[in-house]
Order: structure tokens, then C-alpha cells, then sequence
């Protein structure tokens, strides 16, 4: 028997600017049926351990991460292994602060690749060496609503990418900051692929690596991007 695992692999919490207390992140987390979630706060992971904290507790199985919020990007990087300075990315060097990341354990991936950027949000829109996609585990297809217009230039990009041979796993990341649902709008997940009905944060990093997911209505499961 197999399971699909319902994970949000992009959130935030008043460790930057989310309004989700860790504990608090986790409890929404519970309540709209995930499994799991990476905490993924902007340029710090100082409330990644109160966040495994909270899961191990609650029952909810959370990774730890980091945001890298550049200004010629936002790079998510899930495993809570490297303690590279954010600071010292730049599009000169991004390539093996990567693969440094990468030595250590952790993978690495594109967030919100078209999201509008300057003044809206300043590096939210990738402005990195097109070289960078070799070295990179995953690419956040879809971010936010499925609405946003920036979504389809993101998809277009993806299966680009992978008709020219770029390993990519693609996802959703819904940059989840508070518990704000727009009336009308719609929300995916990331979903798992596993052989039992628990994963641990190690597997599911390995299940993201190897492309073993799928992205999907958050509500339904009904897909979206295999």
C-alpha cells in the first residue's frame, strides 16, 4: 500500500515575517490535514527548533529550513545541515554556496521564480545565472494562489527546463505566513509518495530529491503537476 503525504514546503513565522508563532504554525498546519511542513523563515532558522519541537509533539512531521532572500532571488534550502551566511550569495558565487549547501546534507531549490519583484519584493523574482538550475534539487512550480498570474511563466520555465534535461522536482510552496485563506481562491500542496503513513523529515527529503511527489489541491488531492 502506498500514501500520498501532504506537505507544505514553504512557510513562515514570526521568526521573519510570518505571524504564525512556530507553535502556532504547526497547529494550522494540523487543522488543514498535512503531514508535514518545512520551516522555511527569511534568512534565519532561529525557530526551526521550536517548530520540530511543536511537531514531534502534535504529531506532525517538520523540516527544517531556511529562505536565502537575496536580491537576485529567493533560494530554499530544506534540512537544516548547511549554516551558510546568506549575506555572502551572490549571482557571482551562488553556484557553490549550492553545492556547499548540498556537501552538508541539505537539497536546494528556486523559490517563486516570477514573482513581481522591486518595490513589490525586492529579489522575489529570480535574477540568477540560468547555469544555477544544473546544480539545483527542486523548483516551486506554483507559490501562493494557483491564481497568480506569475504561476504561468513559472510552469512555462519548468517544462523547459525539463525537455532540455535539468533534474528538477517540481512543487508547491504556498509562502505561508498566516492563516489568511482569500474566499475564492485556490491552494495546493506538495504530496509524498510513501510506503507508510508517516515519513520522517530524512525521507521526506529524499522522497523531494528523487522526484517522488506530485502537486495537487490542497482540499482534494486532485492533481495538478506530476
Amino acid at each position: 500500500m502506498s500514501y500520498n503525504l501532504k506537505f507544505e514546503l514553504h512557510t513562515h513565522t514570526i521568526h521573519s515575517d510570518g505571524s504564525f508563532t512556530p507553535k502556532e504554525l504547526v497547529e494550522c498546519a494540523i487543522k488543514y490535514g498535512y503531514n508535514g511542513i518545512a520551516i522555511t523563515d527569511h534568512n534565519t532558522d532561529s525557530g526551526a527548533d521550536e517548530c520540530v519541537k511543536w511537531g514531534n509533539e502534535l504529531g506532525l512531521t517538520v523540516i527544517k529550513g531556511i529562505e536565502w532572500t537575496t536580491f537576485w532571488g529567493h533560494i530554499v534550502v530544506l534540512g537544516g545541515k548547511s549554516s551558510i551566511d546568506w549575506r555572502s550569495v551572490t549571482p557571482q558565487n551562488v553556484i557553490e554556496k549550492v553545492k556547499e549547501a548540498k556537501r552538508a546534507g541539505d537539497i536546494v531549490g528556486i523559490a517563486h521564480p516570477y514573482r513581481v519583484g522591486y518595490p513589490v519584493c525586492t529579489g522575489g523574482r529570480n535574477q540568477f545565472p540560468q547555469e544555477l538550475f544544473e546544480y539545483l534539487d527542486f523548483y516551486e512550480v506554483v507559490s501562493s494562489e494557483l491564481e497568480d498570474p506569475t504561476n504561468l511563466r513559472s510552469a512555462q520555465e519548468y517544462y523547459e527546463l525539463k525537455q532540455n534535461g535539468y533534474n528538477l522536482t517540481g512543487t508547491y510552496g504556498r509562502d505561508w505566513h498566516r492563516d489568511n485563506d482569500r474566499a475564492g481562491a485556490t491552494y495546493l500542496a506538495t504530496y509524498l509518495y510513501s510506503e507508510n503513513p508517516t515519513i520522517t523529515a530524512e525521507e521526506a527529503l529524499e522522497a523531494i530529491k528523487q522526484g517522488k511527489v506530485y502537486v495537487g489541491d490542497r482540499s482534494t488531492g486532485e492533481f495538478i503537476l506530476r
